[in-house]
C-alpha cells in the first residue's frame, strides 16, 4: 500500500539543481518516522540525485545520460542498508524515473506561441512492505 510519493524534476537542459525539499509526509510520520531521521534521509537522497558531469553524460546528453546515470544512484540509494534503516519498519521505498514532454504556451504575437520540453521526474516511493 503507498503511503506517499516526492518528486523532484529538471527540464531538458539539464543545468538545473536537484533537491528533495518535501516535508515529513503525515502518513511517514505516523507509521514513525522522526523528523530528524526524515532529513537525514532527503540529505542522502538530495546527494544521490544530483547530475555527475562526465565525458559520457556530455556525450550522449541527447540520449538522456545524465538523468540514467541518476537512476543508478537512486536505485542504489533505495536499496542501501543505511538509507534503508531510517525508514520505520515495515516501510520500503522504491525509486521510479518518467520523462514526460509537457507543452509551453506563450511568447507568439497574442500569446499563440506553442512548444513542447522533456522533463524528467525523479521519484521516491514509500509503502508498507508486504
Amino acid at each position: 500500500m503507498e503511503l506517499a510519493t516526492i518528486t523532484t524534476g529538471c527540464d531538458s537542459t539539464g543545468f538545473s539543481n536537484l533537491d528533495y525539499t518535501d516535508d515529513l509526509p503525515d502518513s511517514l510520520a505516523q507509521a514513525g518516522m522522526s523528523n530528524e531521521s526524515w532529513q537525514s534521509f532527503l540529505q542522502g537522497a538530495n546527494v544521490s540525485v544530483k547530475f555527475e558531469w562526465t565525458i559520457g553524460s556530455i556525450c550522449c546528453f541527447l540520449s538522456n545520460a545524465h538523468n540514467k546515470r541518476v537512476a543508478r544512484n537512486m536505485t542504489l540509494f533505495t536499496e542501501d542498508e543505511k538509507s534503508s534503516s531510517l525508514l520505520p519498519i515495515g516501510i520500503a521505498v522504491t525509486y521510479k524515473m518518467s520523462t514526460e514532454t509537457e507543452i509551453v504556451h506563450g511568447g507568439g504575437v497574442g500569446g499563440a506561441g506553442v512548444g513542447a520540453t522533456l522533463v524528467t521526474f525523479h521519484k521516491l516511493v514509500f509503502a508498507r512492505k508486504d
